[in-house]
């Protein structure tokens, strides 16, 4: 049936017909030209590359064959088309190809000729890498990446897109149609599919977790050599169904029959090996599932409470044994005749000892009861000691977080990493509570009962023995004796934390504080670039940690702290009841392999940036001073975040990596217990961190309102309680963050603000390493101040109702004050909304004109912030709040925190100051009066009124058109990068007119068919000035300072009494807020203003128009 001579025949001459094609020559020089580009712009030593791009071995490979898999997938399906339909094309064909050669040979030998060429191809794909790669004097060589990868990602591809386009142009005899399906097929998997199912659908792998770690190697092999060979095996399959179905020279009737029941035969097993791509996909979530399940049958049990836990682990490959000897206590008010406590599903229990008596258990998922051999009353303690041996499934780690999180991709630049959330190997071991390695007496997360408490402060100690060669990470003092390390924590800890591997240690002792860095071995990246700060280092480790401390008014309550690499893939999640990541431990932080993706930690390109920044400034710093700016630019930003980030999107990517050592100072060092508010914890995180913010928040550029507005509309329709059961994790988040600093600002109102942290601040420092209950805090507070927090965290929590702030009046003045010059600031505020209020004052000084927000400053200096000043103003209210400044204000931004705003935080700009001498000043708040309503000879119509309409004649573009149609809520106001070509569209922010919403429509300028127009309400005929409402001389963001001068205009259309006029308004002078449009006389009929889209800058905005009587 198949001739070996008759396939390679076929495919000799078919490849060189293929290599004449003048598609595949292009094709193949574009895809090197392309490549070659790639490896020199980002690689190579052309300019300074990015350390993350160089630190792994497997980068320059996997990443050129991931980026070409996409167009070489579609370069194939062209030319395997052709290859079939080029001779029906040709009759005198058949004279070459005459009966002893069968079809299968047919097919094949064309086949083999395809991937023959594309293997070349690919060949010197990785070629072109591979001289990057030995050229480079940052990278190490690994050659089997060179053999690994095209195995992995070409081979499969080729075969299977091969197979499929044979098929397909077999079935339909028709090539033009083929190829649009086979490319609307690979478009649908990219599009609606991409990264979905574990990627079992991405047949191009570009998705597909292949990335291999330098300290844990190659992660799930098995699922990528099943998840390629499926469609590897696949496209043989098409390819046999191709020649049962090839309609070309006609066969013996048994060898076609054989044929196609060989690729039915293969079809199936291909079936075969889905069906087990999917049960490893599957199996995990079930597993979830069942334990989630579990949890909630076992959450209103009582159960014991660990005083002491002592634990002997021995690692064997990839399993442990392990023997937990606990001293328990029972704090409930009943006895307790079953106890249970949670292990990782993947431990089996070998023996349960109870006050040394051996006791049966039975272990169901990772839940282990005991029920008989004892009965403990309250107060009593006992010892238990279980000792357990097997392995660790991961997919037990993290219940809390749902299907989407849990299978959404961890991303590195473009590529998908496999998520780990332990390491369990011969050569690494990486293990944290999230995999419940040891046994412990809370349960896990269950829907039933999520406010359930997670606390404990338990007396450790730990014994590991490990490999030879290798070092053992935990908590607490360690003792080394061959291969055997033991753990000896100081203080009673929450959780403890292990790693194993060739790690090399460097300590330094501060301040009676160890400071230790664990990297493997010949991971030392940044020895090189700070090898200038050896005797300084303690005093900058000093100056950063009194600065921290300082901030946050709390002392670091350990005796040391430990910087731990570990591998590329381990992840953790951001989740509701906690404050931290898995990458926090108790005295340890977890960093990523070589420095990951952080870009502080690219110490290269971090010190040819300071090199810039002095030369731009005109300053002269020794290496050492740089090597120390870079080092504290580091600790800043990504340690103490003592410098906040340059921009984010709020709302966006809530499991970004959190490496904030906050936690150690509160949640791994003290905590309250409560039934009733189990979000007390992460409230008062919340209210005590002392972080810096992002600068500035993009989600409103794209969303028309920005993610706290979102959520405040959230929280006017459900409660917190139903929020953290029903919302997105997101607005999860964020629900929590808003009512935390909310609940604290008005406490702080009530008792005075500096008073209530001093008191939080004492009782954290008087309670270090233990818990204590919620009423006593309760009771603490009652005496202090003789103030019930209960009820206010009860109304905090579950109401829905919000204040409406509306910002009556604004003046700023410059007065003398004797001999210095000073700044009263006067606001008149009211709330108009259902429920009181906190707004909080922020005066911003800074002169952000240097141009370097989009990139922050190395070492950017940390200035003190003058900390914004709370209001409280009670629903009805109006207050009139006073400020005299020191230092000229560039504006004042009001953060209304909870409420109906929108902007939620309005940014106003001072612009010029009015002078006064001798001028009484007034700083405090005090009850204003009610300004009256507005008289009848002022009349404004703003974009948020009936009174306002657009119009647009101009349809959307069908695709425009379809993606509006999938939008599955309706949306009011959209973001300013939207820029909508067929109509008017509303938008937000501080720069536009509104009382509580501020807001204006805007669209894509045009040739004035689209029309904006505002209608009063005339109650007396009369003359009328109009005026405008501007952004102001930016009016348009796009336009940028290379306009030259040009002068930008509004085509206003103004119906009056005496007919209608056109005005072409300039803008480009135009000043923030109204701005005179000219004066005409209306009658009761009212007339109206129309603005047209006409104009040379890219977006037209409408606002508010004003009618002053004169």
């Amino acid at each position: 049936m198949i001739s070996i001579k008759n396939i390679l025949t076929i495919s000799r001459f078919e490849a060189k017909v293929l290599w004449r094609n003048w598609f595949f020559r292009i094709l193949a020089i574009a895809g090197i030209g392309f490549l070659t580009i790639f490896n020199i712009a980002v690689f190579s030593e052309a300019d300074v590359p990015r350390w993350a791009f160089l630190s792994n071995s497997w980068m320059m490979p996997y990443a050129s064959l991931v980026l070409i898999s996409i167009p070489q997938a579609a370069a194939v399906v062209f030319l395997a088309t052709g290859l079939i339909k080029k001779d029906k094309k040709v009759d005198t064909n058949e004279v070459f190809f005459v009966r002893p050669i069968s079809n299968l040979d047919y097919v094949l030998g064309k086949a083999l000729a395809l991937f023959k060429l594309f293997f070349l191809l690919n060949l010197i794909f990785v070629s072109i890498s591979l001289i990057f790669n030995i050229t480079s004097p940052y990278t190490t060589f690994e050659p089997l990446t060179y053999v690994l990868y095209p195995l992995l990602t070409s081979m499969p591809t080729i075969m299977f897109t091969t197979g499929i386009s044979f098929l397909l142009v077999t079935i339909l005899k028709n090539q033009p149609i083929s190829i649009v399906l086979l490319l609307g097929l690979a478009g649908v998997q990219l599009i609606y599919y991409f990264d979905q199912f574990s990627n079992i659908l991405d047949f191009v792998g570009f998705r597909l977790p292949m990335f291999t770690s330098d300290i844990a190697g190659f992660q799930d092999m098995e699922f990528a050599l099943i998840q390629r060979s499926f469609y590897f095996i696949l496209g043989i399959a098409f390819l046999f169904m191709t020649a049962f179905l090839l309609d070309r020279l006609s066969s013996h009737k048994t060898t076609k029959i054989l044929t196609g029941a060989i690729g039915l035969a293969v079809l199936a097993f291909s079936s075969i090996i889905m069906l087990r791509l999917w049960d490893m996909r599957q199996d995990p979530i079930e597993l979830r599932a069942q334990m989630v399940s579990l949890n909630g049958q076992w959450a209103e049990e009582p159960n014991i409470s660990i005083l002491s836990h002592s634990i002997d682990l021995e690692l064997s490959e990839n399993e442990i044994m392990g023997n937990s000897a606990m001293l328990v206590k029972n704090n409930t008010t009943e006895t307790l005749n079953q106890i249970y406590f949670s292990l990782n599903p993947g431990l089996k229990i070998d023996e349960v000892l109870v006050n040394g008596q051996s006791v049966s258990a039975e272990k169901t998922l990772h839940i282990v009861s005991i029920t008989k051999g004892f009965s403990l009353a309250p107060a009593q303690e006992m010892n238990v000691e279980l000792k357990y041996s097997g392995t660790i499934q991961e997919s037990a780690a993290h219940l809390e977080v749902d299907e989407e999180r849990y299978e959404s991709p961890l991303e590195y630049f473009t590529f998908s990493l496999q998520k780990k959330y332990a390491f369990l190997q011969s050569d690494y071991v990486l293990l944290t509570k999230d995999v419940m390695w040891y046994p412990d007496t809370q349960i896990g997360y269950s829907p039933k009962t999520p406010k359930q408490e997670r606390l404990s402060f338990i007396d450790f100690q730990l014994k590991v023995k490990t490999h030879e060669g290798q070092m053992a990470i935990s908590q607490g003092e360690s003792v080394v004796k061959d291969n055997t390390y033991e753990f000896q924590p100081e203080y009673p800890l929450s959780q403890i934390s292990l790693a194993v591997g060739d790690y090399v240690k460097k300590e330094i002792m501060v301040d009676s504080i160890e400071y230790a860095i664990y990297h493997y071995r010949d991971h030392d990246f940044f020895a090189d670039h700070l090898d200038q700060l050896p005797d300084t280092l303690s005093s900058l480790i000093t100056d950063l940690s009194n600065e921290y401390e300082d901030a946050q008014k709390i002392s670091y309550p350990f005796k040391r702290l430990q910087f731990v690499e570990t591998p590329l893939q381990f992840s953790a999640y951001t989740k509701v009841y906690e404050t931290h990541q898995a990458y926090l431990q108790p005295e340890t932080v977890f960093w990523p392999e070589k420095g990951g993706d952080i870009r502080q930690l690219d110490l290269r390109m971090q010190l040819r940036d300071m090199n810039n920044q002095a030369k731009s400034q005109n300053q002269t710093l020794t290496d050492k001073q740089k090597q120390a700016n870079v080092f504290n630019d580091l600790i800043k930003r990504v340690i103490t975040k003592q410098i906040g980030a340059n921009y984010t999107f709020d709302g966006y990517n809530q499991d970004d990596a959190d490496y904030s050592i906050f936690p150690n100072y509160y949640t791994y060092n003290t905590g309250f217990v409560s039934e009733e508010w189990g979000l007390l914890n992460r409230s008062i995180a919340n209210y005590l961190v002392n972080e810096k913010q992002a600068q500035r928040d993009f989600s409103r550029n794209r969303n028309g309102i920005s993610f706290t507005e979102e959520c405040n509309d959230l929280m006017r329709e459900s409660s917190l309680n139903e929020i953290v059961s029903e919302a997105e994790f997101n607005k999860i988040q964020k629900s929590i963050e808003l009512k935390s600093e909310y609940l604290f600002s008005y406490l702080g109102q009530l008792v005075g603000e500096p008073n209530l942290k001093a008191f939080l601040y004492e009782w954290i420092s008087a309670h270090n390493h233990q818990l204590t209950h919620y009423e006593d805090l309760r009771t603490a507070l009652l005496n202090e101040f003789n103030l019930d927090i209960d009820p206010i965290i009860q109304k905090v929590y579950s109401e829905t109702s919000q204040p409406a702030f509306e910002i009556l009046e604004l003046q700023k003045y410059e007065i003398l004050d004797g001999d210095r010059k000073r700044y009263q600031i006067l606001t008149k505020i009211k709330n108009s909304g259902d429920n009181d209020g906190v707004i909080e004052i922020i005066f911003d000084n800074k002169d952000n004109s240097d141009g370097e927000f989009y990139r922050g400053k190395v070492n950017e200096e940390t200035e003190t912030e003058v900390e914004g000043q709370l209001s409280l103003i009670k629903k009805g209210e109006t207050k009139e709040l006073g400020f005299i400044l020191d230092e000229k204000p560039n504006n004042i931004t009001i953060n209304t925190l909870i409420s109906r705003n929108i902007p939620s935080k309005i940014t106003m700009p001072f612009g010029t100051l009015s002078k006064r001498e001798n001028a009484t000043m007034f700083e405090g708040e005090r009850l204003a009066t009610e300004d009256k309503e507005l008289a009848f000879t002022e009349v404004i119509v703003d974009n948020e009124d009936e009174n306002f309409s657009s119009f647009s004649p101009i349809k959307p573009t069908y695709l425009k058109a379809y993606l509006d149609s999938r939008k599955t809520t309706e949306q009011k106001y959209y973001g300013e990068w939207d820029r909508p070509y067929s109509k008017w569209l509303a938008t937000t922010g501080s720069e536009y007119f509104g009382t509580v919403i501020r807001s204006a429509h805007f669209t894509r300028s045009g040739s004035g068919e689209k029309v904006a127009s505002w209608t009063p309400e005339i109650k007396e005929a009369g003359f009328y000035d109009l005026y405008t409402y501007m952004k102001g001389k930016n009016q348009d963001a796009y336009s940028g300072n290379d306009s030259n001068g040009k002068q930008y205009f509004y085509h206003y259309i103004i119906k009056h009494a005496d007919g209608e006029d056109n005005i072409n308004y300039n803008i480009s002078n135009a000043e923030p807020g109204w701005n005179y449009l000219g004066s005409y006389y209306f009658n009761e009929e009212g007339g109206s203003i129309s603005l047209t889209d006409e104009c040379d800058l890219r977006t037209v905005y409408a606002d508010a128009i004003k009618w002053v009587k004169q």
